[in-house]
């Protein structure tokens, strides 16, 4: 059914969707927090991981199992077990959601004390529903993903974002319009993670009965004359549950890190005699500000990760080790591509997106550090989903336990210290500490051996290219002392740098061969006019 153009196209198609949202959540994040500022952020941030981690429990890592049986049991053209195996995971998701929105409504007020601000308790409660509807949600992705057929995750997550970021805006703009506070300006917020998942529902509900009458005539084309037993819904559920849990635990490593800073930072910050709402700046600086700018290329090259797991599991169990060792070698390609430079752009342009963004540099020591962590995370992520595609599912919570742990201790030593930079270094010492496992382990199951100067080489030094005509930028652009707004100039400086950089680092793919011909020609819509292109411009003969 896939092949390697497969899992690149429908990583390209997640990577435009996961941008265009991110790109919608940049926008609602800056207006918040010039909207409620850095207070009213740390209220809003504080239920966020809350809210995250039960998601995480709640959906239990089965639209990830999901995807794995799907794509493996259509690939021996088993397709009665794969639309059995996703209609016993949905209504189970429906049921855990149901329970987690009951629990994180009950308990809002314990969340919120131990966060260290009662004022959360709004926002808790108001981003409740969420739990029920994205678990659905979740689980029509994942039997989408199992075909991979991305496009349907994409429309549904672009929608999704839209709807909230549209929620968040008008609805605190009304709320400190009619003299509402923080604490309620926090929870309209947070109520738009319920509208936007309504919203992705619906698209994606209609997608699923669109494509109704073309599954059904694939499904029986492809059952002529194949016999499969159907599995029992017991036999469904032990599946699940051996696959899906430790890959939930493995996917908390993200909410976990930020529920450590819920539950450290402020409360440490306090301890060294900072009042509270100090300390909630604070807090609202690194979470508003430097997390958020960390999940932008977390998200993107999770992308790779979700069009990587049923690639890797498809070729597992039709195809042979050749050609897992081909799609995970695609997959660390496609992860360095994008996280090296983001990683680098983050850490020379932390202060002037810091002042361009949320009008002052606060909190740009911590976003530098954000951008060693996004390096890292992207290695992780992408590691662990060719680990679970295979089938070991128990590495990436073994690396997220001893990362959670490093990420605990260093917290306890660093915040104190050195503060929300404190905070930001132990976030990318942990993210380091569990990519290099989960990397290692990848290597030792597979044989996996890696071209380092292909790999790693070429890519560093594409990014070196980068790095220094956006340091010259820089320097030029000092010299220019233009009699404008610092906030005016700065946002001047960063979407300069940036188009430099993305331009730049282009070039430098094409000419190292980093991106071949027939990899760009891949891209959906737009590989066949940029071959054509570049032909005519002499980079192709």
């Amino acid at each position: 059914m896939a092949s390697s153009r497969t899992f690149v196209r429908g990583a390209f198609i997640l990577t435009v969707a996961a941008i265009i949202s991110k790109l919608l959540g940049s926008v609602y994040t800056i207006i918040l927090q010039n909207l409620i500022g850095d207070r009213g952020m740390g209220i809003y941030q504080m239920a966020y991981p809350v809210y995250a981690t039960l998601l995480v429990i709640s959906t239990a890592g089965f639209p990830v199992a999901i995807s794995k049986y799907v794509s493996e049991y259509t690939a021996i053209h088993d397709l009665g077990n794969a639309n059995r195996i996703f209609r016993v995971a949905f209504f189970l998701l429906a049921g855990t959601g149901f329970l987690a929105m009951v629990s994180l409504y009950a308990f809002s007020d314990t969340f919120a004390r131990l966060a260290g601000d009662m004022r959360a308790t709004w926002a808790l409660r108001a981003v409740a529903p969420a739990l029920f509807v994205v678990p659905i949600l979740s689980s029509i992705r994942g039997y989408f993903q199992g075909w991979q057929w991305m496009r349907p995750t994409a429309v549904s997550q672009v929608v999704e974002q839209l709807i909230r970021v549209l929620t968040i805006i008008a609805g605190v703009w009304l709320v400190l319009s009619f003299g509402g506070k923080e604490r309620a300006a926090a929870a309209v917020a947070s109520f738009g993670a319920v509208t936007g998942g309504l919203s992705g529902l619906v698209v994606i509900l209609y997608q699923l009965w669109r494509f109704r009458v073309k599954m059904h005539n694939l499904i029986r084309g492809r059952q002529l004359g194949v016999s499969h037993a159907l599995l029992s819904r017991r036999t469904i559920v032990r599946k699940l549950i051996y696959y899906s849990i430790p890959v939930s635990l493995g996917a908390l490593i993200i909410p976990l890190f930020s529920n450590v800073d819920a539950f450290t930072v402020t409360n440490l910050l306090k301890a060294q005699g900072i009042a509270q709402n100090t300390a909630t700046h604070l807090y609202g600086l690194l979470s508003g500000r430097a997390f958020k700018l960390l999940m932008l290329p977390a998200t993107l090259v999770s992308s790779i990760g979700v069009a990587l797991l049923p690639a890797v599991s498809e070729a597992s169990t039709r195809i042979g080790t050749s050609t897992v060792k081909e799609r995970v070698s695609l997959g660390i390609r496609y992860t360095l591509f994008l996280s090296l430079p983001a990683s680098i752009g983050l850490i020379m342009l932390a202060t002037p997106i810091d002042i361009a963004l949320f009008r002052d540099a606060q909190g740009d020591q911590a976003i530098m550090w954000m951008g060693v962590a996004t390096l890292f995370s992207s290695i992780q992520m992408n590691a662990a989903a060719s680990l679970q595609g295979l089938g070991y599912v128990y590495t990436p919570l073994v690396s997220l336990l001893a990362g959670t742990v490093l990420k605990i201790a260093l917290n306890f030593i660093l915040v104190p210290r050195y503060q929300i930079a404190g905070a930001a270094a132990a976030t990318a010492l942990s993210y380091a500490l569990a990519a290099s496992w989960n990397w290692w382990i990848l290597k030792q199951k597979i044989h996996f051996r890696l071209s380092y100067f292909h790999h790693v080489f070429k890519p560093l030094m594409a990014v070196f290219v980068m790095g220094a005509f956006v340091f010259a930028i820089e320097r030029q652009w000092s010299l220019l002392n233009l009699h404008i707004p610092a906030r005016l100039n700065a946002a001047g400086l960063v979407l300069t740098s940036v188009a430099a950089g993305i331009i730049t680092y282009a070039i430098m793919l094409l000419l190292s061969g980093l991106l071949s011909e027939k990899e760009v020609k891949g891209l959906p819509k737009l590989g066949t006019p940029l071959i054509v292109f570049l032909r005519k411009i002499g980079f192709y003969s």
